[in-house]
């Protein structure tokens, strides 16, 4: 088995190029799928700088603001191989990062989601890291919740909440692999099509050698970062997405139950931003809340012509 490795990326070109450095000479890869979500920074010619060392793709689509699941998309249309690796921009991974996502795979006996872990530095390396280097970086919550091994994720009563962007991998061809068009921002596409995937019958497994070492930007668009860093976070798309991931499986009423117990805690401030108040507030109101917005959100879209829309691309293909 070999992989496609698929990064979506948005002007962050320094990002990439350490990425890259971190893929070349890494073994089981048919090939690197760059996906511009609309970058007007130099991030087509640093991806492009690559191709005499990487299988290169990198294809682009137009700045309709965050639109990372449908980067990916683009990604996994054109992706060639039996394993499909999801990571973020911002990464960095250790030598045999993609031979230890293919192992995870070639272990499974039927289709299932592979899931690595994360682990956090605000300095990046000089060179590329080890897997040793990586886990001496502040662990997310899979870590801390899954354990080292990563076994129990099998018995988790909603594995899917951990199948995050920054690591994960998927064989190419499974029924319904698209991340969500209607997703918006930041927040919820990752699980959502996780979710999905899990509701198939896919299993869902830890990959724990597949970790990479996530380079925090001063100003982190993950808001519960900000939150953490006592920075200003921004939680609306991330409540909207969650509504939206609700409505989505108006059947489930697990996620229902995971979706309000989320929402709950947000309340609209002053200036109409979805904020944190330290109170359990009336969901309902939140959910209903929300759901104005996203037809708000849906009509100007439309307006514009850019509902759901995938954007103008274009592709160079470096073999």
């Amino acid at each position: 088995m070999n992989a496609t490795v698929v990064i979506p990326t948005y002007e962050r070109s320094h990002r990439v190029r350490q990425l890259l450095a971190c893929l070349v000479g890494q073994e089981a890869m048919a090939e690197v799928i760059v996906c511009d979500d609309g970058s007007g920074d130099d991030t087509r010619a640093v991806a492009m700088s690559f191709a005499d060392r990487l299988p290169l793709v990198y294809c682009h689509q137009e700045d309709l603001g965050f639109r990372a699941g449908q980067a990916r998309n683009l990604g996994i249309r054109r992706a060639k191989g039996d394993v499909v690796i999801f990571v973020d921009d911002d990464v960095l991974v250790a030598p045999d990062f993609v031979r230890e996502h293919v192992r995870a795979h070639e272990g499974l006996a039927e289709a299932g989601i592979v899931i690595g872990y994360r682990h956090r530095a605000f300095v990046a390396p000089l060179a590329q890291p080890t897997l040793e280097e990586i886990a001496q970086g502040e662990p997310d919550d899979r870590v801390a919740v899954l354990g080292m091994d990563g076994t129990p994720v099998r018995d988790h009563p909603r594995p899917w909440v951990y199948v995050y962007s920054c690591n994960f991998s998927v064989r190419r061809g499974v029924p319904d692999l698209s991340f969500g068009e209607g997703f918006h921002g930041w927040g919820m596409e990752d699980i959502e099509l996780g979710y999905r995937l899990w509701k198939r019958g896919m299993p869902i497994v830890a990959a724990p050698r597949a970790r990479v070492l996530h380079v925090e930007d001063p100003a982190p668009r993950d808001p519960f970062r900000c939150e953490e860093r006592n920075l200003a976070p921004g939680y609306d798309t991330y409540v909207r997405n969650a509504v939206y991931f609700m409505d989505l499986h108006p059947e489930d009423r697990d996620v229902e139950a995971w979706v309000r117990s989320d929402v709950r805690w947000f309340v609209k401030d002053a200036e109409g931003h979805w904020v944190k108040n330290g109170y359990s507030n009336d969901v309902d109101a939140v959910i209903a809340r929300c759901r104005e917005e996203l037809v708000l959100l849906r009509a100007q879209l439309g307006r514009s012509g850019r509902a759901d829309k995938t954007g103008s691309m274009e592709e160079e293909r470096t073999v």
